[in-house]
């Protein structure tokens, strides 16, 4: 028993409405209304409650990644097996019942210090999604919440503990210019987790990127135009990947790190998929950019 997909991802932003800028006025993403400034931006993509949620900070940094797991007695014997490694566990069913965004959930933070929770039966919205003038739509559903990508302190450590404790299964390894990234899935969608050793400018605990898989490749091309023609940073250009095939670019979040907007993953079968490594991330493109 494992993780079933990425839910959510929460964020502390200290530039709420650059995000804001980025998310709805240029991409054209769903907003919830607000009641109050310090209430936080949560943004919608499907028929999920919320996909990104920020809160107004002091400090950017991420608040939660959240995974979803499909039955009341995972939940219970994944927080089990976190415990067992001498992780603390918080469960986060005290609030009354209307208020929670899951009908249950447990919190833990990893050996690199990601604040992880793992929830069963997230809250859907029944009323239609606003779609943007950008992007037609976003690839979801069983598939979970794009991928998130982790930079690791001890990379062998953080790969041992997503597979044995967490149940993620390997997917395939891509290794160039002294960096190790390991690539996991937990459904069919080619990765929705990879783990980095520190290499670069990155250090443990640094969360590289979020992606988001996008339903056409003309989805891609506008997103990256408007970005460009904002004057908005990429993190790196147009490109296509060499384990998963995704056509993306990575665009630089106000908070520092990544999201990347992709379309093409190749989708895992379990039954014959044969790990590879690859020594190159990129088929072409995806030029790293240097931070302004």
């Amino acid at each position: 028993m494992s993780i079933s997909r990425l839910g959510a991802l929460s964020v502390d932003v200290t530039d709420l409405e650059a995000w804001r800028h980025v998310l709805v006025d240029l991409l054209g993403l769903h907003a919830r209304p607000r009641e109050s400034d310090q209430d936080p931006l949560l943004i919608r993509i499907d028929d999920r409650h919320h996909r990104i949620a920020l809160y107004p900070a002091s400090e950017d940094r991420i608040r939660t990644i959240m995974w979803e797991v499909d039955s009341p007695q995972e939940l219970q014997e994944t927080a089990e097996r976190v415990s067992a490694e001498g992780i603390a566990v918080e469960w986060t069913n005290t609030v009354a019942p209307e208020e929670r965004m899951a009908l249950a959930a447990f919190r833990f933070v990893d050996r690199d210090g990601f604040p992880n929770e793992v929830c069963f039966g997230p809250t859907v919205d029944h009323l239609p999604l606003e779609q943007g003038r950008v992007i037609g739509g976003f690839v979801t559903g069983e598939l979970g919440l794009g991928h998130v990508v982790l930079m690791c302190k001890d990379y062998p450590a953080a790969v041992d503990f997503y597979t044995r404790v967490l149940g993620f299964q390997l997917t395939d390894y891509i290794v160039w210019d002294g960096a190790d990234a390991t690539f996991m899935h937990c459904n069919a969608r080619h990765h929705s987790l990879a783990l980095m050793n520190e290499c670069f400018s990155f250090k443990g605990g640094d969360f590289n990127h979020l992606m988001l898989e996008v339903a056409s490749l003309d989805d891609v091309g506008r997103a990256y135009d408007i970005v460009n023609e904002a004057g908005i940073a990429l993190q790196m250009t147009f490109g296509r990947h060499t384990n998963d095939g995704v056509t993306s670019f990575y665009l630089r979040t106000p908070s520092g790190f990544g999201i990347e907007i992709g379309y093409g993953g190749e989708k895992v079968n379990s039954d014959d998929w044969e790990v590879k490594t690859f020594r190159s991330p990129s088929r072409w493109g995806h030029e790293p950019q240097k931070a302004g």
